[in-house]
């Protein structure tokens, strides 16, 4: 039997609007998007029932098939692999599910992109380096202001020293008019997942900093979807 027919959730599925679907897509490869995919997934598992698309199958190091493969937990979500474009448009019919996260493929191929961009939201990692960004907002401009995407970029692999140059990146983004998240996802090493937990069960040094920057990402994320829920915290013994 599955670990998921066990739990008891939050939320149930929703079978007749179907699953809200969030894509994690950026256009280029190496800015934290299957750490978020799977970061978003893990928590919102903990909520309702839950799938995680990998469409990036060809990333076979640190992707999200091998973050879930290493857990020293049992993971809180379903994990399918699929990169073909007619699946990622059908999404939508899989009713058993109220997520449905897919970690998307870094190269342009116009049909996937079209598939993601059919999500309800479209999360964009941007780190702070000069050659992700201008990549990362190319791609926004070229394919999801097109097709008109509902997405929001998350400024990640912050470093936690650098909370003035988050601040003015956002303030950038927020002049161009480009959605972006309050917050940020700050880079700690708890994120690497050395210990085979997620940075909101880990106890490596700042994980606790680490979990709350996931927090407030899963939350917004929520708040976005027009849940009324917010991410599952971990209990904190005395």
């Amino acid at each position: 039997m599955n670990h998921q027919e066990l739990r008891e959730w939050i939320a149930l599925p929703r079978p007749e609007e179907g699953p809200f679907i969030v894509s994690v897509w950026g256009g280029k490869g190496g800015i934290t998007k299957s750490t978020l995919a799977f970061l978003l997934a893990y928590e919102l598992g903990k909520i309702a029932p839950t799938l995680l698309i990998n469409a990036d199958a060809k990333q076979t190091d640190g992707g999200v098939t091998e973050m879930t493969a290493n857990l020293r937990v049992p993971a809180t979500f379903e994990l399918t692999e699929s990169d073909d474009p007619a699946e990622l448009h059908a999404v939508r019919r899989l009713t058993q599910f109220r997520y449905v996260i897919t970690d998307n493929q870094p190269f342009r191929d116009r049909e996937k992109l079209k598939a993601a961009a059919k999500a309800d939201l479209v999360v964009v990692p941007m780190p702070p380096r000069r050659s992700d960004m201008k990549s990362v907002l190319r791609s926004i401009r070229d394919v999801l202001q097109p097709e008109r995407a509902p997405y929001r970029i998350i400024l990640s692999m912050i470093e936690h020293s650098a909370k003035g140059k988050a601040k003015t990146m956002k303030d950038t983004l927020n002049t161009l008019s480009m959605p972006v998240y309050d917050g940020w996802i700050r880079k700690y090493t708890a994120h690497e997942m050395l210990s085979g937990l997620p940075v909101t069960l880990s106890e490596e040094d700042n994980a606790d900093k680490a979990a709350e920057d996931v927090y407030m990402f899963i939350d917004a994320t929520l708040a976005h979807l027009g849940e009324p829920y917010k991410a599952v915290r971990k209990e904190v013994t005395a």
